[in-house]
């Protein structure tokens, strides 16, 4: 009989222990990291910043060497994968520009490309523009999930990576570009 009391109160106990277990599984969240990846890697697409691989390639100078070695601290992420898409990011840009100063497209709160207005273009500015759009678009979120993959954040959790890109293109989005501050709510930058 008592070992029938401890064996039910010991198996209350890890039923117990189990489900508070399952319940505070907390998945960590790196975003700093992404913060930090995010400015990077925007301002340099954007703001026409040297990156890593740019200033590595510069002739050497003792200077120069801690320079690099700092600036390689810096970024905290890049592989392969990363810098061809920040590099495609980058080429397209300026032709996305003037689309986004007339309004035409706006910066999303989800990272994306949105069209908002095309009545200021003909037919031919509209292709080109979806073609732009769609395009950029693909590379974002394929740059999401390689940096979601270099910081072993799980891909469910890609939505959090894309807001807090999305906060630093609306930044440095060209003046006219509508802004969604809000999902839904658009306002003129």
């Amino acid at each position: 009989m008592a070992f029938n009391k401890i064996s039910s109160k010991g198996l209350m106990f890890f039923l117990c222990f189990i489900i508070t277990a399952c319940v505070t599984v907390n998945i960590y969240f790196p975003a700093a990291e992404v913060q930090k990846a995010a400015e990077d890697i925007v301002k340099e697409v954007r703001g026409g910043e040297k990156s890593n691989d740019e200033i590595k390639s510069e002739p050497s100078s003792f200077l120069n060497f801690f320079s690099v070695a700092y600036a390689a601290n810096e970024l905290t992420v890049s592989n392969a994968t990363i810098r061809q898409l920040k590099a495609r990011i980058k080429k397209r840009f300026p032709s996305l520009a003037p689309f986004m100063k007339i309004g035409a497209v706006g910066e999303g709160a989800n990272g994306l490309l949105v069209i908002k207005d095309l009545s200021k273009l003909n037919l031919k500015q509209k292709a080109k523009l979806k073609k732009l759009v769609s395009a950029e678009n693909s590379d974002r979120m394929a740059l999401y999930r390689a940096v979601a993959q270099s910081l072993n954040i799980p891909l469910s959790q890609i939505g959090r990576v894309q807001a807090i890109f999305a906060k630093e293109w609306q930044k440095t989005a060209p003046s006219g570009t509508f802004i969604e501050v809000s999902p839904g709510t658009w306002k003129r930058k």
